[in-house]
C-alpha cells in the first residue's frame, strides 16, 4: 500500500511534479521579463522548454529554458519589441476611438480591434515557431499567420483558454505565480501537435530530435557530460 502511495509514478505525485515545474518556469519567465525588452526571448524559451517537456525530448526544463534563451536572445528581442510596439499602438488607437464618440470612430474601433486580434494570434504562433525552428523573422511571421488561420479552431481554443486564465488572474492576483506557466503549457501541448508534421522523420531510435543540438556550444557539452 505505502509503496503505491510514495511511488514516483503515482498520478498524485506526477501531478504535483507538473504543478511544481510550471511554478518554476512561471517564476523564471517573470524574472526574465523584468527588463521588458527580453519578453520575446523569455517567451520563446518558455515555449521551448515546455514543448520539449510535452514531447519528452528535453533534459531539465531549466536547462532547456536557459539554452533557448541564450540561442534566441537577439531574434527574440526583435520579435518581442516589434509585437509590443504594434500592440501598444493598436490599443492606444482603440482607446482614443472609444472615447472619441460614435460614427466613424466606432468603425475604426472595430477595425483596430480586428488588427489587434490578427497580431495577437500571429504572436501566439511566432514565439513557439522561433523556439523550435530556425527561420528569419519574415518567414516566422508568414508561417505564424498561415498556421493560425489553417488551424483556426485550435487558435480560437488557445485564445479562449488564455483569456479565461487572464480573467482569473485579474480576480485572483496570487495566480500570477502560475497562470502564465499554465497558459504556456496548454499552448505548448497544442503546438507540439501542430508542429509534428514539420519535423524531419527520424530513421533511427537513438537519433537526436532536429533542433535539439542546434548551436550546442562547449559549455553545453560540458553540462551534458
Amino acid at each position: 500500500m505505502w509503496d503505491k502511495v510514495f511511488n514516483a509514478k503515482n498520478p498524485f505525485w506526477t501531478s504535483m511534479g507538473t504543478v511544481f515545474d510550471l511554478f518554476v518556469m512561471n517564476l523564471i519567465w517573470l524574472i526574465s521579463c523584468i527588463p521588458i525588452v527580453t519578453i520575446g526571448p523569455a517567451t520563446c524559451a518558455l515555449f521551448y522548454a515546455l514543448i520539449e517537456r510535452v514531447q519528452e525530448h528535453g533534459s531539465y526544463i531549466t536547462y532547456d529554458y536557459r539554452r533557448s534563451f541564450k540561442r534566441n536572445l537577439k531574434q527574440g528581442m526583435q520579435l518581442g519589441i516589434g509585437f509590443t510596439l504594434v500592440i501598444v499602438f493598436l490599443l492606444l488607437d482603440m482607446y482614443l476611438c472609444y472615447h472619441a464618440g460614435r460614427g466613424i470612430y466606432s468603425f475604426f474601433l472595430f477595425f483596430f480591434g480586428f488588427l489587434l486580434f490578427v497580431v495577437a494570434i500571429t504572436a501566439l504562433y511566432a514565439f513557439p515557431i522561433l523556439a523550435k525552428f530556425e527561420r528569419s523573422n519574415k518567414e516566422i511571421l508568414i508561417w505564424a499567420f498561415t498556421l493560425s488561420i489553417k488551424n483556426f479552431p485550435l487558435t480560437i481554443t488557445m485564445v479562449i483558454a488564455v483569456t479565461i486564465l487572464m480573467w482569473l488572474l485579474h480576480i485572483i492576483p496570487a495566480l500570477i505565480f502560475i497562470a502564465f506557466g499554465m497558459s504556456a503549457q496548454f499552448i505548448a501541448t497544442i503546438m507540439a501537435t501542430i508542429f509534428r508534421p514539420f519535423y524531419p522523420k527520424v530513421e533511427e531510435e537513438d537519433q537526436f530530435v532536429p533542433g535539439d543540438m542546434d548551436d550546442l556550444d562547449l559549455d553545453d557539452i560540458k553540462y551534458l557530460l
